[in-house]
């Protein structure tokens, strides 16, 4: 399991503010960072690599819900040409996932349903957008990891378990399958039980997220990540385990320093009880 820490939307940072924030990452002893993006084509992507390089981090993954929260389309619009400017978006950071080699993190994109349109009509076209990119990804082997969302923030696809049958759906024509993104804080509202809910979804697991309840530095709220990583080290997970810290809960610096000394000493005792 490799650690991973957020950083602000990547379209808003300057190479000196993006600098800053990798410099910090890797002094503390993080392998990763991860930012969400919203025009992926417009990023300078060889002097982003250069700096990764320079700080020996990688990308575990790009999020792709600013594309929503930034442009407003989406996967479940009734218009086709907003689905299908979605589709491209979405390509487009699908391109810089391979760029970069990492996962792309799909979720809030499908989009909230607005009053009056129609769920089953709706997910029909969020299959066939999931699909259209799945395709695209399956060109370059980027893998998809698609996130359930809590009943807050999204109206429907919350549990783990819905969301196994929805990929089983999607995935059915698809040679590259798409996979789940599992976030503990999501996890936590929508689920009966954490570890039954990683144990059910053991084939689709690609990416990782640890969030607490109160959307602060793991430990600070209710969520039981000792149990979490037991169970992930149980599965022989190996891939990133990316680190969510609402900005406003804490100065950014605090945030990542209190992540790393919560977290680095339980997954090295999970994995030294084997």
């Amino acid at each position: 399991m490799k650690l991973s820490y957020g950083i602000p939307l990547i379209d808003d940072l300057s190479l000196e503010e993006l600098e800053h924030y990798l410099a910090l990452l890797q002094e503390i002893g993080y392998e990763g960072v991860e930012c969400s993006v919203c025009r992926a084509a417009d990023l300078p992507k060889e002097a982003i690599r250069e700096l990764l390089d320079k700080y020996s981090l990688r990308f575990s993954g790009f999020r792709s819900g600013a594309v929503y929260d930034r442009t407003g389309v989406r996967f479940s619009s009734p218009d086709p040409a907003v689905r299908q400017k979605a589709v491209e978006m979405i390509n487009q950071v699908v391109d810089l996932c391979a760029y970069f080699d990492c996962p792309l993190l799909l979720g809030r994109v499908q989009g909230l349903l607005e009053d009056g349109e129609d769920l089953v009509q709706a997910k029909e076209w969020i299959k066939d957008c999931v699909r259209q990119v799945a395709r695209h990804a399956g060109e370059t082997g980027v893998p998809i990891a698609y996130e359930p969302i809590n009943r807050f923030e999204m109206n429907y696809n919350h549990t783990t378990k819905e969301m196994v049958a929805y990929i089983q759906e999607i995935n059915a024509p698809l040679s590259h399958k798409v996979g789940l993104l599992m976030d503990l804080y999501h996890m936590a509202m929508e689920d009966n039980s954490i570890a039954a809910a990683f144990i059910r979804s053991i084939p689709y697991i690609v990416h990782v997220h640890f969030r607490d309840s109160n959307n602060g530095v793991p430990g600070s709220g209710t969520i039981d990540f000792a149990d979490a990583v037991k169970v992930l080290d149980a599965m022989e997970y190996k891939g990133w385990i990316a680190l969510e810290v609402a900005f406003d809960f804490c100065d950014y610096e605090k945030g990542a320093r209190d992540s790393m000394a919560y977290l680095a000493p339980m997954i090295a005792a999970a994995q030294q009880c084997r």
